[in-house]
Parts: structure tokens; C-alpha cells; sequence
């Protein structure tokens, strides 16, 4: 049965196949005004001209009744808990889009269209649009604009096996640029153990030009021995990777990794595992998911599997084994970022330092030069002061 939208498909079809225009009308049963309106639209606008216009803001007052209810099965099908697999599946508009592309659907639908569907039929939450906030300290956060610029590591736990004593400890890196992650399950925070998780991340995404952490001590080091570097840095600073450190109790600037934390944990920890290897099984399902199901809209539809297919990035060798020891100083940089206390200085690696108290209360990145023996604090970019550093010779 034709209705209105079709006949108009149908006569830009006929129109583009060669077919003249009378041919078309009295195949339709329509007026040439009739069909010189649409082909005028279609010219202006492609097949979004094809739908009804309003008169308030001329955009497209509803798609597709067919369309809407492919989007809304698909919804339906990504949102079933049924399969295993789908536990960590998205369910958003980017996902949605990506399924009606594999289906070649045409007209293929925006992205702000799908979310309206979604919205109309009450299956999300409409946009809030909130006051835009007062602008505060300026935060230098590092950049990433394309895979393994930047990784952003943090660690789940302790959390307990049902009937167990035994503390388990879940880490998790994810790159801040295509989402991808690395997920491990362990017994151990000790830093031997968080140098044997990196150089496993290294050999599945690649070796980043940044990695990020907070200020835990299996990472900084504790107590005066942190100021001749720990194992951790000294490895990021062997391997060429900026070991990056954001301000004590700041987690929101651990962003991207806190927010999959976030994510994954509700779903994830809904399960009341008995066996550690019932665990490391469904990290690895979430891993795979995550990595090879998770469309990005920054990656152009894409999933970061099929982003990351078409980069050369440089991995360890599957078979390399981490050092674990502790390695003389290279070459290389370490940066803190650091709010300035009331008092005027930042703390880092178990040391006090004065920058003054104008600059209190706002943030500051220390960079450590290991072989210039230089630390240097830079203020929205700049020079600010610098010191000799002489603890790297231990």
C-alpha cells in the first residue's frame, strides 16, 4: 500500500533512473507542481527534503513511521539481557545508528533524530540544559586526540568472592582518545603487580605517549624513598611514556577511567562470582565488548577495535617480560599536576615546595626533567619557577 512519503521516494528514483517527467506523473497519479515541489526539496536537501516540513522552524516534523519502528526494535534488541554477551552492550543513538548502517537503511537518520525517537517514546531521558558554570582555576589537563596519546589507569577494590576472604583487585587502563581498554583481575595493589599489568596493556593497545595515575603509593612510591622515583616511573621513563600524576583526592580528573568504572561495575559486580576464574572470564567478555562492540561518535561510528586497525601502534612483543627490578633513571619527564595551598606550595614526591601564595588555589603542573635534574613549574603553559632536583642518581 503506497502512502504519501513513498510516492516521493519513488518519483526521485524514477526521476534519477532517466524516466521523464510526464511519465512519472501519470504513473503516480500526481500534478507536475506536485512533483516539482519535491525534486526542488531533493535537490536543496538530499532525502531529508522528502519529509513534511513545519512552518515554525522548517525542519522535519517526523520521520518515517517504517523507520521509526526499525529504531525502536533495534532498541529493543540492544536493551534484551538475554544473551551474555549484550550485558555490556550500548544501547545509545551512536550504537543504533551504527546497526541501521550495516543494514543499509535509506534514508539513513542523524543521530539528534534518533535520540528525538528515543525521547518521543519515552525510552531516554530528555536534554536538561543547565546555566553554563562561572569559570574557576584553569585545570592544564592533557590532551589526546588520537589512540595511545594518553592512558588513564586506576584499580576496583577490594572486592570479595561470595564465601571468601580473599581480596581481589580489578585494574583497568583505557585510553582517553577511542575508548579502548585493558582489564586484569589480581590479588596483589603491590607495584610488581602493577608493572606486570602495564606491560600487558602495552602488548594488547600499545605503548602510549602518556600514561596517567593518581597518587597511590603502588604507583608514586611512600614515605622519603619517593623522591628517587619509583619502580613505576622509572619503567614509564625506560620505555619513553610520560608518567603523568593528577592532584591528591581529584578523581574526576582521572575522567575517562573513572567514568567506565563507573559504568561497568553496577553490571559487572551484579554477579556474585565464587571462582576468581568465573571473574577473569567475564572481564574478559566486557574487554571484548567494550573494544569490538562500542561504537564512538569521535571515531566516526566506529568501534576503537576498527579505529585502532588502521594505526600503526607500537606494541611490546607478546612474549617480552616486564623488568621488575629496579632500573637506573632514563631520560625522560614526569609530570604532577598540583593545586597551590593556602600557604603557597605543592607537595609531590614526599617534598614541599614554595611557589607563593598568589598563585593559591590554583593549579600547577611540575614537570621533572630526569636529565637536565630539573624541576619545573609552569603556570597556564609558562615558565614559572625552577629548582635542581638531586635525587636521581640513586
Amino acid at each position: 500500500m503506497r502512502d504519501e512519503f513513498s510516492d516521493r521516494q519513488l518519483a526521485i528514483r524514477l526521476r534519477l533512473a532517466g524516466r521523464p517527467v510526464e511519465t512519472i506523473c501519470r504513473t503516480l497519479t500526481r500534478s507536475r507542481e506536485w512533483f516539482h515541489t519535491w525534486w526542488r526539496r531533493y535537490q536543496a536537501r538530499g532525502t531529508l527534503g522528502l519529509y513534511d516540513l513545519t512552518r515554525a522552524n522548517h525542519q522535519p516534523s517526523r520521520i518515517a513511521p517504517e523507520l521509526e519502528r526499525t529504531i525502536l526494535n533495534i532498541r529493543a534488541r540492544l536493551e534484551s539481557r538475554v544473551h551474555p554477551h549484550t550485558r555490556y552492550g550500548l544501547i545509545g543513538a551512536s550504537t543504533i545508528l551504527s546497526e541501521l548502517k550495516d543494514l543499509h537503511v535509506r534514508p539513513l537518520p542523524g543521530l539528534r533524530t534518533i535520540e528525538r525517537v528515543l525521547a518521543r517514546n519515552g525510552l531516554t531521558l530528555p536534554r536538561v540544559r543547565l546555566a553554563r558554570l562561572l569559570p574557576t582555576h584553569v585545570y592544564p589537563t592533557p590532551q589526546a586526540s588520537d589512540s595511545n596519546q594518553l592512558h588513564q589507569v586506576d584499580l576496583v577494590g577490594p572486592i570479595y568472592l561470595k564465601g571468601q576472604r580473599q581480596r581481589y583487585y580489578i585494574f583497568v587502563c583505557r585510553d582517553a582518545f577511542d575508548g579502548a581498554v585493558c582489564l586484569q583481575v589480581h590479588r596483589s595493589r603491590r607495584m610488581e603487580t602493577v608493572l606486570t599489568f602495564l606491560g600487558d596493556c602495552w602488548k594488547r593497545l600499545g605503548r602510549p605517549a602518556q600514561v596517567q595515575f593518581d597518587n597511590a603509593r603502588e604507583y608514586l612510591g611512600w614515605g622519603p624513598a619517593a623522591r628517587y622515583l619509583s619502580r613505576v616511573i622509572r619503567v614509564c621513563l625506560r620505555f619513553a611514556v610520560e608518567a603523568i600524576f593528577i592532584p591528591p583526592k581529584r578523581p574526576q580528573h582521572n575522567g575517562a577511567v573513572e567514568w567506565f568504572n563507573g559504568w561497568f561495575q553496577p553490571r559487572l559486580l551484579q554477579r556474585h562470582f565464587t571462582r576468581v576464574s568465573a571473574l577473569k572470564r567475564e572481564l574478559a567478555r566486557l574487554e571484548e565488548t567494550v573494544n569490538t562492540q562500542h561504537v564512538q561518535r569521535r571515531l566516526g561510528g566506529l568501534t576503537p577495535a576498527q579505529y585502532r586497525r588502521r594505526k600503526q601502534l607500537q606494541k611490546l612483543p607478546p612474549r617480552y617480560v616486564m623488568p621488575l627490578d629496579l632500573l637506573p633513571v632514563a631520560a625522560g619527564r614526569v609530570t604532577f599536576i598540583r593545586q597551590v595551598s593556602p600557604s603557597g606550595h605543592i607537595h609531590l614526591l614526599s617534598q614541599s615546595f614554595i611557589v607563593g601564595k598568589r598563585l593559591k588555589g590554583q593549579y600547577v603542573k611540575a614537570v621533572l626533567d630526569t636529565q637536565r635534574a630539573q624541576l619545573t613549574v609552569y603556570v597556564k603553559g609558562r615558565i614559572f619557577k625552577r629548582w635542581p632536583y638531586p635525587f636521581l642518581k640513586k
